[in-house]
């Protein structure tokens, strides 16, 4: 940090805090729940949660809302949002992102029950069609096999907009693909919302995946908002 951010950051917090009480930090991301949703009955998903939590602590206020992923990347990078929730570093490496991750992702393959399928690494997904949504990076899958794929529809299905992840469901249902990537919570919340276990097959892990919130590079202070947030953070861990 710039020795006149630091300044300005620090007069802040020597202030008591009065410029971070009048700055509310509004967030996006897209519907993925358990880590971030706007329909749970008791929370707002646990990343938002926490870096709500983490950013009161710093005397800022969250405002967090949903819009499909693609269009927040974007708005985000343009600066019509300060941040963006459940990224990783390769999604959006030009963003602002505090010391440590919130959580981890566990992006992996499933395939319906009747399938024998197993994913063993790039190879076996040459003769199978993936399902995915727009613009994720899926933990590295994206860079190492979807990017090169992606106008290929033999081998490379990619959603995009609202409500993505049912309509993959549907799609692997009905045979349009042979293999869904998701996080593994998030699809297992997904079935849990009509009161049934994930009935899909887990064929193999793709990728572990950091997730951050990760500030907006239009923003002048999203380097000293990131800080802030790995600040709060560690105030959370210390405290009993």
């Amino acid at each position: 940090m710039a020795p006149r951010s630091i300044l300005a950051f620090l007069c802040v917090l020597l202030a008591g805090g009065s410029l971070a009480e009048e700055r509310t930090i509004t967030l996006v991301g897209d519907k993925w729940c358990p880590f971030n949703c706007n329909d749970h009955p008791d929370h707002r998903g646990v990343l938002v949660e926490k870096a709500a939590s983490a950013l009161a602590e710093e005397g800022f206020k969250l405002e967090y809302i949903e819009t499909p992923w693609s269009r927040a990347i974007i708005s985000v990078r343009d600066g019509q949002y300060d941040a963006i929730v459940g990224t990783g570093i390769s999604e959006t490496p030009d963003f602002h992102f505090p010391p440590e991750p919130l959580a981890n992702a566990h992006h992996s393959f499933f395939t319906l029950p009747t399938s024998a399928w197993e994913y063993q690494g790039l190879e076996s997904l040459k003769d199978i069609r993936i399902g995915v949504i727009q613009d994720y990076s899926y933990g590295g899958l994206y860079e190492d096999y979807i990017k090169e794929n992606q106008d290929n529809e033999s081998r490379v299905v990619i959603l995009r907009g609202d409500r993505v992840l049912p309509r993959l469901v549907e799609m692997l249902g009905l045979g349009r693909i042979d293999v869904l990537v998701a996080e593994e919570r998030v699809l297992n919340y997904h079935f849990a919302l009509s009161g049934q276990e994930n009935p899909l097959r887990h064929a193999g892990l793709a990728n572990e995946e950091a997730l951050y919130v990760a500030f907006s590079p239009a923003l002048d202070d999203g380097a000293e908002f990131a800080e802030a947030l790995g600040h709060g953070m560690k105030k959370i861990e210390k405290s009993p």
